[in-house]
């Protein structure tokens, strides 16, 4: 796991570090508030290069150039605990990590006019070019003779399939790649020798193709099998071209394969990386008719010498189909450069200002890219920075979702609280706790033996010492303590207001028909459809004080209330609507 990742001079951050525990292979939402510094950590990674961190002068800590950046990941695997840093001299995460940021492409522009005698300008949003390919490759065939590759085995060269079509295949080549290596090894002794003497056996047979097949199946299989190469090679090809082919077909079609590759290592290469760069650029193809971006004309071009998608004026694409295009494309051509080393992505300022639908596509696309690197038996972290809290929002739908929240706040929940909203709705209390502890009622209940047998705080038996307790916190809030429960202090604004609207009401019997409603929302409608002035402040902060009335296991509730709380115009309007 990441244990901790920590930032030195990177834009708003001068020195800090985030204790994470990051798991990987599963998404890990990391969230903190508008100007925490979210983009300034998705900066810092996209500043590494192969042997340094290269920052722009604008991204220095407080612009200044002389404060030397530095980004550093506290790394555990198993038993072992190191760290690996990056600044302006070198780059030890590239020896562990292979790093990808993926962030918005929307960039503003400035269109200078020159009118004469004075110049006037225009602002426009547009999309910057992705590049999907860097170096398009030579576009390279197979040199491959069937007739040739036959008669190398005499007669029994009829027993061979002809690989013309399946060696033009964009598919297979993305797995041959991988497989060079293995054919490399053929070029041993052990292996000549053994497919010398295979050869001589083959050239020795008679009868039709099937019959040389049939022989072979039960001569030659276990021997062909021993090859790794061949072997390999036979898999890809069952699995890539034909699936219905025996056995003996797929081994015997590996074996040519492997010779042909031996016989002219270089253009055999060139020729895999042209179709597998063919392949790559199809997928692309298809990824963006998925988004139905095709009509735009926004498609995969080859360019000076790279493949690139340019996107029209930011005026003619939705906000949602741009950001999730882009991210499809970019998360592929990840996808397709999974390494031997494990990787960092960083997905910042995408996320948050997604419809549900283009959210559920993105969150495709990461699991997509999570099973691949699994395939791979390597390990991916997705970082996604989000100022939303996913606990809210459902849109956010990964099966395992890790959550993170990057601002530690020292109030938090007191445990006697959170015991208190965590049993709420245990039959022997609920009804008196909705009533007399989350909700206003002017008068009181002592329910102590009932909170003695919950295991709950016995004081707080009697409501009013537990009214006494939110309204305690809630001076410490206004006084800007830093030791303040937000629970608390929700819990005392939502009774609050209802205490206000509650006294505004003039008639005794409306009174008590408000205080029986059930909801803080629907106890304000009460209250307005019989004629008083509610302010709409107090159905806005309902956004606030209702987060603090439920708790989850094992996890960090404060730090998402205390980041609200803590909003210098939230606190004005809280202090405001309890005044009355």
């Amino acid at each position: 796991m990441i244990r901790s990742i920590s930032i030195e001079n990177v834009r708003g951050i001068k020195n800090q570090t985030f204790s994470l525990d990051i798991i990987p292979n599963k998404p890990s939402l990391l969230v903190a508030p508008n100007g925490f510094g979210k983009s300034s950590l998705a900066a810092a990674f996209s500043a590494l290069r192969t042997k340094r961190m290269e920052l722009p002068k604008e991204q220095h800590h407080l612009g200044d150039e002389s404060l030397a950046p530095k980004l550093a990941v506290t790394v555990k695997q198993g038993a072992q605990t190191f760290t690996v840093t990056a600044d302006g001299n070198s780059n030890a995460i590239a020896g562990t990590f292979d790093v990808h940021v993926v962030t918005s492409r929307l960039r503003a522009k400035a269109t200078k006019h020159n009118m004469g005698k004075f110049t006037t300008a225009t602002a426009s949003l547009e999309i910057s070019e992705l590049v999907l390919v860097q170096t398009v490759p030579l576009k390279v065939q197979h040199v491959y003779d069937v007739t040739a590759m036959r008669g190398r085995f005499g007669v029994s060269g009829k027993a061979f399939r002809n690989l013309d079509k399946a060696l033009g295949n964009p598919t297979l080549a993305d797995g041959l790649i991988d497989l060079f290596g293995l054919m490399d090894k053929v070029e041993g002794v052990r292996i000549q020798n053994d497919i010398r003497a295979m050869t001589e056996l083959l050239q020795a047979q008679t009868g039709t193709g099937d019959d040389i097949r049939a022989w072979a199946d039960g001569a030659l299989r276990l021997r062909l099998e021993a090859i790794s190469a061949v072997r390999e090679i036979a898999d890809l090809l069952t699995s890539a071209i034909a699936p219905e082919q025996g056995r003996i077909d797929a081994l015997l079609s590996g074996l040519q394969v492997a010779l042909l590759y031996l016989h002219d290592k270089k253009t055999f290469k060139d020729a895999c990386k042209y179709l597998s760069y063919v392949n790559e650029k199809e997928s692309f193809e298809d990824i963006i008719k998925a988004f139905g971006a095709t009509w735009k004309k926004v498609r995969p071009v080859e360019r000076k010498g790279s493949l690139v998608v340019s996107f029209p004026s930011a005026m003619h694409i939705s906000n949602g189909q741009r950001d999730s295009l882009c991210f499809a494309a970019e998360l592929r051509k990840i996808e397709r450069s999974v390494s031997l080393r494990d990787a960092i992505l960083v997905i910042d300022e995408v996320f948050d200002y997604l419809d549900d639908a283009n959210l559920v596509a993105v969150q495709y696309y990461i699991t997509k890219l999570i099973k691949k690197v699994r395939e791979n038996q390597r390990s991916v972290y997705p970082l996604i920075l989000t100022h939303l809290n996913p606990y809210y929002f459902k849109n956010f739908a990964f099966a395992d979702q890790k959550i993170y929240f990057l601002k530690k706040s020292k109030p938090a929940i007191n445990k006697d609280f959170r015991a208190l909203v965590g049993k709420r709705k245990d039959p022997s209390i609920e009804k008196d706790v909705s009533r007399h502890y989350l909700h206003y009622d002017p008068a009181s209940v002592e329910i102590k033996a009932k909170f003695t047998a919950l295991g709950l705080r016995e004081a707080w038996g009697d409501s009013a010492a537990f009214q006494a307790h939110t309204e305690a916190e809630w001076d410490k809030y206004v006084n800007e303590s830093d030791n303040y429960d937000p629970f608390a202090v929700c819990c005392y604004v939502r009774v609050r207001i209802e205490k206000i609207v509650h006294d505004a009401i003039p008639d005794a019997a409306r009174k008590t028909e408000f205080l029986d409603t059930l909801m803080t929302k629907n106890k304000l409608d009460f209250a307005v459809t019989n004629g008083i002035d509610v302010d709409d402040t107090l159905y806005l902060l309902g956004i606030i004080y209702n987060e603090g009335m439920h708790v989850h296991e094992n996890v960090d509730d404060s730090s998402p209330i205390v980041s609200k709380l803590e909003n210098r115009t939230i606190r004005h309007m809280l202090i405001e609507s309890v005044a009355g």
